[in-house]
Order: structure tokens, then sequence, then C-alpha cells
């Protein structure tokens, strides 16, 4: 069988973006604890090499709902970095599809923020299919020229950051223009391996945004909203309602701006 490119995401909305590419994918949950282990069953079915997919919170101030970021590093949180694979670096750059205003996106429900601490998964979506059809602050990141497009480091944590004031500290020491909650543990397998590895993430979340802790809960151990969380928080006022609306907003932008990426993900070697 001829090996596929695994891709790593932390919600199945976000993979749900790649359904009909050569691609296999697999969802985290954002649970550290099963993310190893479930890197490694995807790897062990021959893939290619690994792509870290899916919304961000932004680290650099600079940074707005969105924007895309190709990691050129990916760095943990007690200072290890995996660099990553530089051909696949200029492949998206030079064929990431030019930005868009409005537009029919997934109909997948939404809830920005909640991927980062979401899900839980004990199996997460996985599946296969064939391939159908304004300058930095910090001297780090690159526009490259593409509009909404930075090139720079992606932080990799267990944990979400939810407050701008520990945004700020996290860029103050790492560098790293945005966070998640996956791209360490796949630049990690794939420098076990020897495969090359890239990150490719959407600004859901700004540096300066606030993240309600409960957002985390929305989210069943598939990747997939829990309708009967959000209306029973929305009931104990545990989260406004402006709050869901403005998170779920924030979502759609940034899964809109993931397709942007969708038609060269499939192609790289």
């Amino acid at each position: 069988m001829t090996p596929v490119l695994g891709v790593v995401t932390g919600l199945k909305s976000e993979a749900q973006l790649l359904r009909g590419l050569d691609v296999m994918c697999i969802s985290t949950g954002g649970r550290a604890h099963i993310a190893g282990a479930k890197i490694d069953r995807l790897v062990s079915r021959g893939m290619r090499g690994l792509v870290s997919f899916g919304i961000a919170g932004a680290l650099s101030p600079n940074l707005k709902c969105g924007d895309l970021v190709i990691a050129d590093k990916v760095v943990g949180g007690t200072g290890e970095s995996w660099p990553a694979h530089a051909p696949w670096i200029d492949a998206v750059l030079q064929s990431v599809a030019p930005s868009r205003n409005g537009g029919r996106q997934d109909d997948v429900p939404h809830h920005a923020a909640a991927r980062r601490s979401e899900g839980h998964a004990q199996a997460g979506p996985e599946w296969s299919a064939a391939h159908d059809d304004a300058p930095e602050i910090a001297p780090q990141g690159r526009g490259d020229g593409k509009a909404g497009v930075r090139v720079g480091a992606i932080l990799g944590l267990d944990r979400m950051l939810s407050s701008p004031g520990e945004k700020a500290a996290a860029f103050a020491r790492s560098g790293a223009l945005a966070v998640d909650m996956e791209s360490h543990h796949v630049a990690s397998a794939a420098a076990e391996r020897g495969l090359p590895f890239i990150a490719i993430r959407a600004i859901s979340d700004e540096a300066h945004e606030t993240l309600p802790a409960v957002l985390a809960s929305f989210v069943d151990t598939e990747g997939r909203t829990k309708m009967s969380a959000v209306v029973a928080a929305l009931i104990l006022a545990r989260v406004g309602l402006g709050e869901l609306l403005q998170a779920g907003r924030a979502s759609k932008r940034a899964h809109q701006a993931l397709l942007r990426c969708r038609g060269t993900i499939a192609s790289l070697r």
C-alpha cells in the first residue's frame, strides 16, 4: 500500500475539512495522555509524513482571527524545538489559496477555543479516503507576500492558555506566534521516526481575548459539540449567549482560513 499523509487534528470539524483527500486523519481530542498512543497507531499504518492541522490561539498581538500560521518550527513548553520540513513550508506558501470574504463553509457547529481543551477522545475521528477531486512587534514571523499568512514558531502545550496574561507570558518566553495542543506531539513523533512534518494553524482567538474555561466541557470524546452541555451552561449562567455567538463566529472564520490550504495538503511529498 502506498503511504499516505497522516493528519492530526483536535476537532472532528477540522478533520472534515479534508474529506476527499488522500490522507488519514485522527483527532487527539486535546488530551495529552492519549495523543502519543494515537499518533503511534497512525504512523504504524505507513504514513509518509505528519501534519498538525487545525485552529489555534494567537500569542503575537499582531495576529488576527482567520490568519494562517505555518510553523517553521514547533517549540515545547520546556524548551524543546523541532524544525518543520522546509520543502513543505515552501509548498504550502506557494499554493495556499487567496483569502476570501464570505462564502459558505462547512456546516459543523463550532465553539472557538474549546478545541484546544475539548474532546478527551478515546477513539477520535479516523478515516481515509481517495483523492477526488501590519508589521510584527517581535522579529519572528514572516508573511512571504501572502495576505493573512505568517511563518514562524508555534508553541505546543498540554493545556489551554485562556487569559491574555498567560498568552503574553508565553509569547515573551517562547517567541512563538501561536499556541495549540497537538503540534508538539506531532513534531516529537515525527522526529523520533525520521518523518517530515508541518504544522498549519488558523487563529480562532486573538492574544487579547479571554477564553471562558467552560468551553472545554462543550465537546465530547469524539470532538463533537455537546449541545446538552451548551444549554446547561447557558441556563446556569456559566457562559453568556454573546460569548457563545462570538466564539462561533471566530471558529467559523478560522475554519474558513484552513480551507485555503486544502488544495495542497494531499500533494505534500
